[in-house]
């Protein structure tokens, strides 16, 4: 193992450590027991004439075990894992575990941990608060977390109190954390539709048309669409033998797996299915900004590891495969999924106290693509920059969007800062690292967005 994958590792686990102690050695392995056993209920009994990715066990964003056993698995047990899933975990892993020993001496850091390990809630909340917690101490501040209604106000009201207090010296201030949903209400619903197609799509297409790949742009919202419309663009490409179709609002476009890599792969090598590897032998690359689906006729698979292992199917060689990329280009849609954050800071601001200053934290994933993420910029610049925070002591908004790209071997992260400041300098506060998940020397890129500069270096088809 090379030294990067060391200290990887090592970070990775010294967050795993803080969990596990405070949770317990046994109450852990009574929770890991009774999620392996949900993972070998789903996998136990697979149809190799189905597609075997609808049958395999997917982890559940905002699940507190999963992120343990992901961590507790990370470079030490290579045959099992959930790549889109575990990928997403490491780095708020890596970025808080670079400073465990700190974040365990916090005041009243066991209250959020214990918050976080009920996992009956929302634990991103609380995994956030640590992760900017963690932030603060990298930058050279003292860190306290406040209990909730722990404070009065000057008017002797108890209020919902910010989560931080922050100090250097005798400057003190406080920060106020906030999560957004990992994708709004209607990206949810989308997926969901799209779900209910591709059951149906995926299995026409192995009869039909093995071996292809569908781009389909639905011009209205998905949820109107039917399966049946959506295979009837379908068959009218596929009269053609390739190209292009479009029939009321949904536009499809067709072409073919590229077969000769990906045979050779298999004749090397098993494949774990919904893993970067994968998505790239039938797309011919790797792109995280894309929604994407693959259903695959195994010819056969094959159990890594130790009998007990979970999450670890590799398919020995592939009988069929389609794919489709999909994705809504509706007007409607795209406002709806290209939500600003005004609410969620108008909620922020009224739990600053004003005996200090206050400095509040947004933080989002960049699940929608490139485009949604420009009108989501635009929105924030205009709402962020316009709301009338006078009266208020806080002196800016940091608005944190992080995207992860698992690849074929490892993955990367990014990260978008974008400061709203209501004071001059206010980013000086952070004179080591402005990224939140950063957790050693991180190239940082002014001036740009991840999702810029994800759209300069994408490759048409």
């Amino acid at each position: 193992m090379d030294l990067v994958r060391q200290i990887e590792r090592s970070r990775i686990k010294a967050f795993y450590r803080l969990l596990v102690e405070r949770l317990g050695e046994q109450s852990w392995a009574k929770r890991k027991a009774a999620y392996e056993a949900r993972v070998r209920e789903k996998e136990d009994n697979l149809n190799l004439a189905l597609p075997i990715e609808l049958q395999l066990f997917e982890p559940e964003d905002g699940d507190v075990d999963w992120y343990i056993l992901a961590c507790e698995q990370a470079y030490d047990v290579q045959q099992s894992d959930s790549a889109y899933s575990s990928k997403r975990v490491y780095p708020y892993a890596m970025a808080i575990g670079s400073v465990a020993e700190q974040v365990r001496n916090i005041p009243n850091v066991g209250g959020v941990l214990d918050k976080m390990l009920a996992n009956n809630n929302q634990p991103d909340t609380q995994l956030f608060e640590l992760l900017t917690a963690a932030f603060y101490l990298k930058n050279g501040y003292q860190v306290s977390f406040l209990p909730e209604m722990s404070l009065t106000w000057p008017d002797g009201k108890t209020k919902k109190t910010p989560d931080l207090l922050v100090q250097a010296g005798d400057a003190s201030f406080y920060v106020e954390c906030k999560r957004a949903a990992h994708q709004t209400r209607h990206s949810l619903e989308e997926r969901q539709a799209w779900a209910r197609i591709w059951a149906r799509l995926s299995l026409h297409l192995l009869k039909v048309a093995p071996w292809s790949i569908v781009d389909v742009t639905f011009h209205d919202q998905v949820a109107q669409a039917s399966v049946e419309d959506v295979i009837r663009v379908v068959d009218v490409v596929l009269e053609k033998g390739a190209g292009q179709a479009k029939i009321g609002s949904i536009s499809v476009e067709l072409r073919w797996v590229d077969r000769g890599p990906l045979e050779r792969h298999y004749r090397r090598f098993s494949v774990r299915p919904n893993c970067p590897q994968h998505e790239s032998l039938v797309f011919g690359d790797v792109d995280s900004n894309e929604k994407r689906s693959i259903a695959t006729i195994a010819g056969g698979i094959v159990r890594a590891g130790p009998p007990d292992s979970i999450l670890n199917i590799f398919v020995e060689n592939v009988a069929n495969c389609v794919a489709a990329q999909w994705r809504c280009d509706y007007e409607v849609s795209l406002g709806l999924r290209s939500k600003h954050f005004k609410s969620l800071i108008n909620d922020a601001v009224t739990q600053i106290p004003p005996d200090k200053l206050g400095v509040i934290h947004v933080f989002y994933e960049t699940r929608d693509g490139i485009a949604i993420e420009e009108m989501r910029r635009a929105k924030n610049i205009d709402n962020i920059a316009n709301y009338d925070a006078s009266g208020t002591t806080v002196a800016g908004v940091l608005v944190h969007a992080v995207n992860y790209y698992p690849l074929e071997s490892g993955y990367q992260w990014a990260e978008t800062t974008q400061d709203f400041a209501r004071v001059p300098d206010l980013m000086d506060l952070y004179p080591r690292q402005t990224l939140m998940l950063s957790s050693g020397t991180t190239r940082e890129v002014e001036g740009d967005t991840h999702w810029g500069q994800d759209k300069a270096s994408k490759k048409p088809h």
